[in-house]
């Protein structure tokens, strides 16, 4: 009896001291170091050896402690005590395995250059789209936005109080839930949780900034300066020969043409003819349906804002796979991506409001 109670003792000893593996998340891939951080044994502390992370060396990717995570937990050659280091997510970046082109000439060696450092590791013709496309009162009523240029400045007659604004169109694996690649034209492509410094100044025609000012209302406090490093350095950077790369002109032009297409269609129109009023996620599904064709609501992502105490529609995520040509044709853009469902692991909000212009 005595022993009995001994090892029921001790199994409960040992559950109560090993970490929790519901919440870990396995991943695949590389964790990319971007800063010199400490790989410590547990997330809070223990450092067997001082292992410091390489600043842009590839480690193999054990996977995160949650979702979304705090940390990453990776694999450090050599390590004494254990290999399976934890590291902050902040002092990297996570590059899936699905994503990259090794070389064999990269191997696993310690010290090998990071895969994905560069737009040519893209796999060929991997990368899908995202039209972010913002319902800009709802961001104008938010926290976040209310006193930016943009916002102060919006009226009800102007183009972004009745039609959607452009908040970016971001290349992305759509074949799995991680947000890959962005920073293209910095070392990249990276992962996309994190955000660097906007870039101070980008080259773009005095056509296409005008159009953009309308399009995208955000530009008068810099969101352009954002998007294009973090978003626009990476597009059609899949593609080989004289496909391959793009610019600032050429990436907002293609990004409002999709948006100019959504626009035009009876999705903008059931918006704007619901003015304060409430939208399900099956009516807006449905919309998209009879605009782009059986299916095409499957391929939208509904995000509100909580403000107030209120739901209000806040953006528009829709996938598209193709070249976008000018004028886009949005309908075969959305049937050919994969659904939501595969995606990502968001779920529309049921409802939301749509916010009109105070």
């Amino acid at each position: 009896m005595k022993g009995s109670i001994a090892f029921a003792c001790a199994l409960l000893t040992l559950a109560i001291a090993m970490p929790s593996a519901a919440q870990q998340v396995r991943l695949e891939g590389y964790f990319i170091a971007l800063s010199n951080c400490e790989a410590t044994q547990k997330k809070d502390g223990g450092n067997p050896g001082n292992i410091r992370l390489e600043v842009r060396h590839a480690y193999d990717m054990i996977g995160r402690n949650s979702t979304p995570g705090s940390h990453y937990q990776i694999k450090i050659p050599d390590a004494p005590i254990t290999q399976a280091r934890w590291v902050p997510m902040g002092c990297g970046t996570y590059a899936p395995k699905d994503s990259l082109v090794i070389s064999q000439d990269q191997g696993q060696a310690p010290g090998a250059q990071p895969p994905g450092t560069g737009a040519s590791s893209l796999a060929p013709d991997s990368i899908e789209y995202v039209l972010a496309a913002s319902w800009q009162p709802t961001f104008c009523a938010t926290a976040k936005g209310r006193d930016k240029k943009e916002c102060r400045s919006q009226t009800p007659d102007r183009f972004d109080a009745t039609h959607f604004a452009l908040h970016g169109l971001w290349p992305d694996d759509l074949d799995d839930t991680a947000i890959f690649p962005c920073y293209c034209g910095r070392g990249g492509p990276v992962s996309c949780t994190g955000s660097q410094d906007r870039d101070t100044q980008i080259r773009l025609s005095p056509e296409v900034m005008n159009e953009l000012k309308v399009a995208m209302p955000g530009v008068q406090s810099g969101l352009h300066l954002h998007e294009w490093p973090k978003h626009g350095a990476c597009y059609e950077s899949d593609k080989s020969g004289p496909d391959a790369g793009t610019d600032p002109d050429e990436y907002f032009t293609e990004a409002m043409a999709a948006l100019k297409a959504l626009n035009a269609s009876g999705v903008r129109q059931l918006f704007a003819e619901h003015l304060g009023q409430t939208l399900t996620r099956e009516q807006i599904q449905s919309a998209f349906d009879n605009a782009f064709g059986t299916g095409a609501g499957e391929r939208v992502l509904i995000r509100c804002s909580k403000v107030g105490g209120d739901n209000l529609i806040a953006e528009l995520w829709i996938n598209l796979k193709g070249d976008i040509a000018v004028p886009a044709d949005l309908g075969k853009l959305i049937q050919a991506a994969p659904p939501t469902s595969r995606s990502t692991d968001q779920t529309s909000c049921a409802k939301g409001r749509v916010q009109a212009v105070r």
